[in-house]
């Protein structure tokens, strides 16, 4: 097996057991450990935190020990922290060594996404990271269709064990991974030229602060997905799966792109996902019925995974595969872990306590997201705007 199917194989297997405690535990805190809605936002928020300084130290840890040295600590300190939680889950302990496996999982992921794009040209890193980016959006779905009737059986804590096994088998595959990636010389005959790199900057500043947006609402409404969920009808078990809804459109999107890469270097595309995210996260948060909740779910998860997809392709690209482009990435991702939960606290704060579908709820959270979504929107759209001016100017 290559080097870069194996790290799809990993891939999966690690997002599964990091989904797991990501989505699943806000479940279990709020069924098992009986959590209030804020205090999963609270939860969230701190996991946004450290998230962004595990990611930003990534590239720092693969200069000191090696990429394959660094992954490998990393596994081992994740199975290490999930057996802890296995055996001791009160609240006191999740919350500690939860924000610890958020910033362990930000060191991981650009590890990852450095092995797999390493090497790859620009024409062949899109297939490459579609695979990529296929694998572990299949693990998300899956795993939470599985975090839903092991928080309401009668050994919740299996969540934590499940998750503590499969990082241990993650971690004896990546054993034998090259120390590190081996990248294009920054002369090849396929790197990008000046022209091209130009017009990616502005294609990846936009669609990064759109990406930012769109994981800031994504963790609005995470932390709130089993009230959501419940108040329009659906039970825990399957509350744990409607709400992989938005993962099942992101892993559609990512499949569609796989096939089709005709929207490299195109603002048309990317255009209609900014717009399509706010929609989308509108009809999630406040839809009364199933009939809103899962088209939004859909909406959502679909402008989501192109959003993602074209960050970290123009990263990649701009970057030549470095471990650093992918943690910018990820630290960029862990801002909107800790953006949306703040946005999501003071709606509650704004909603008086009142749950979703309230009059209050409804004003609350429109009033702490909207500057957010605006901020994020205008911020993707201005390199768009001064891309095409640019263009126009030096037309003849």
């Amino acid at each position: 097996m290559t080097i870069k199917r194996r790290v799809i194989v990993n891939v999966f297997f690690a997002s599964f057991a990091g989904t797991l405690l990501q989505r699943g535990a806000y479940f279990f805190t709020h069924d098992v450990l009986g959590f209030t809605q804020a205090q999963n936002l609270w939860l969230a928020l701190l996991v946004g935190i450290t998230y962004i300084a595990g990611a930003t130290s990534s590239h720092k840890l693969a200069v000191r020990f090696g990429e394959r040295r660094a992954l490998l600590g990393i596994l081992l300190l994740l199975a290490i922290a999930h057996a802890l939680l296995a055996g001791f889950s009160s609240g006191a302990l999740l919350v500690p060594v939860f924000a610890a496996i958020a910033a362990i999982q930000g060191a991981m992921w650009p590890l990852f996404e450095s092995y797999m794009s390493a090497g790859e040209t620009p024409q062949s890193l899109a297939p490459a990271l579609s695979r990529y980016n296929i694998s572990w959006a299949l693990s998300v779905p899956a795993s939470l269709a599985l975090a839903g009737p092991l928080i309401a059986s009668g050994s919740p804590r299996s969540l934590f064990a499940v998750a503590t096994a499969l990082y241990v088998g993650v971690a004896l595959s990546c054993s034998s991974f090259p120390s590190q990636p081996v990248h294009l010389d920054a002369g090849h005959a396929d790197r990008p030229d000046e022209r091209t790199v130009v017009t990616y900057r502005a294609l990846l500043v936009s669609a990064r602060f759109a990406m930012i947006g769109g994981y800031a609402l994504m963790f609005v409404l995470a932390p709130l997905m089993p009230e959501i969920m419940k108040n329009v009808g659906f039970g825990t078990a399957a509350a744990a799966r409607a709400s992989g809804l938005i993962d099942v459109a992101r892993l559609a999107c990512f499949v569609s792109l796989f096939a089709y890469s005709g929207w490299h270097g195109r603002k048309l595309v990317l255009l209609l996902a900014i717009c399509a995210l706010p929609l989308g996260f509108v009809l999630t948060l406040f839809g009364p019925s199933i009939a809103a909740v899962v088209p939004g779910e859909l909406l959502f998860g679909g402008s989501m995974g192109f959003l993602y997809t074209a960050a970290l392709y123009y990263a990649q690209v701009v970057e030549n595969a470095s471990v650093d482009a992918g943690g910018a990435h990820e630290a960029l991702i862990g801002l909107g872990y800790a953006l949306g939960p703040g946005a999501g606290l003071i709606g509650s704060a704004l909603a008086h306590g009142d749950g979703p579908g309230s009059p209050a709820y409804v004003r609350g959270m429109a009033l702490a997201t909207a500057p957010l979504i605006v901020a994020c929107v205008v911020g993707a759209l201005r390199p768009l705007i001064r891309a095409r001016r640019a263009g126009a100017a030096a037309r003849p």
